[in-house]
């Protein structure tokens, strides 16, 4: 099976078309980073193709269409391209491509999450998450998933656990994770939630005689991280202390965070690092901080789900001392996510039916 992988160079995005095709079986990739020569090209090439999706241009208006709007390297590495299974791409600004370059190598489309303004569609295939469901009618082109595909797997992280724990010579102790998101519309994380987090890392390692292994993101202010790095980077309690922006001498030092931790906890801004955290097999905290406005957006109801269904556990920074204790000494095995395998299940579908 030959996968093109069209990319928008967002590694959330990335993630999620890396973890399917890690995982489909007999695949040759090839990826191609996909650059507009301006966003208006981008949002107008959205507009046609939400318009004239369902018809069959030529293909040399077809290769117009890519020519005028996409930079020279990106359309001459699309140009490059003679065959294809499976068209595959994450996000909106990517989606009017995949579409055209489905017609064009008589491929297969699929699509994670819904894209703008073109929905799903035109493409053979949609792999959504529950809050991108819409309506109860189910529909043969829509893969439903709980949360979204990512390559992180419980099989994965135990393999690399006990070399990471001997590469870095860290002692027999419980170790938590926590993944620090960032701002956006709904809620933030501030210096306040810092402080308070530090007290509750500070305890947890006196009281339950453990590590606490930090990952902060792009998306974290800039004073939160220089807050967090001056206050724990440096404690004996906190072997590792990850930046996005700062070099690691761990090749993957994210997935080795995920690896070493008996318990991952994560701030809810983040819906992907979520699903990453909850499709470890580790027992899971979603951490809500401080609200930008009282409304909820979406991905709070499958936090609720994951909640019922005990694949993660909701809390705030208050009861969070608690709830980081139970999460380390309950008997009661965490139920991991499978997206991921879903998706690959429905593409093998896809192609099977061809």
């Amino acid at each position: 099976m030959r996968v093109v992988i069209l990319s928008d160079n967002k590694p959330g995005h990335y993630k999620q078309s890396l973890g399917i095709v890690e995982r489909l079986p007999h695949c040759e990739t090839e990826w191609v980073t996909v650059e507009f020569r301006h966003k208006w090209r981008d949002n107008l090439l959205r507009v046609f193709m939400c318009t004239f999706g369902g018809t069959s241009p030529s293909k040399a208006f077809m290769h117009e269409l890519l020519r005028w709007s996409l930079t020279v390297d990106t359309y001459n590495a699309l140009t490059t391209l003679h065959t294809a299974d499976i068209i595959l791409s994450t996000g909106s600004s990517v989606a009017a491509v995949n579409l055209l370059l489905g017609q064009m190598l008589s491929a297969k489309t699929v699509t994670c999450r819904r894209p703008s303004p073109l929905g799903t569609r035109y493409f053979d295939l949609a792999i959504l998450p529950m809050f991108s469901w819409h309506g109860k009618r189910d529909k043969d082109n829509v893969c439903k998933t709980v949360g979204v595909p990512n390559p992180i797997s419980p099989d994965t992280l135990n393999a690399e656990q006990q070399q990471l724990i001997q590469t870095l010579n860290l002692p027999d102790c419980p170790r938590i994770g926590i993944l620090i998101g960032g701002t956006e519309r709904h809620e933030t994380i501030t210096i306040a939630d810092a402080e308070k987090l530090h007290k509750v890392c500070e305890a947890a390692t006196t009281e339950l005689d453990a590590q606490i292994l930090v990952t902060t993101s792009r998306r974290t202010p800039i004073d939160v991280t220089e807050h967090l790095s001056s206050t724990l980077k440096h404690a004996d309690w906190c072997p590792l202390f990850i930046e996005p922006n700062v070099a690691s001498a761990l090749t993957d030092p994210y997935q080795a965070l995920l690896a070493l931790s008996d318990l991952l906890i994560v701030t809810a801004d983040s819906f992907s690092m979520v699903c990453e955290a909850a499709s470890s097999g580790r027992p899971v905290i979603v951490l809500t901080l401080s609200k930008e406005n009282t409304e909820n957006p979406k991905r709070y109801n499958v936090y609720q789900y994951m909640e019922q269904h005990a694949i993660v556990r909701q809390c705030t920074l208050d009861g969070l001392k608690q709830y980081i204790f139970d999460g380390l000494t309950s008997p009661v095995p965490n139920t991991p996510l499978r997206d991921t395998e879903t998706a690959v299940e429905a593409i093998h579908r896809l192609i099977v039916s061809n």
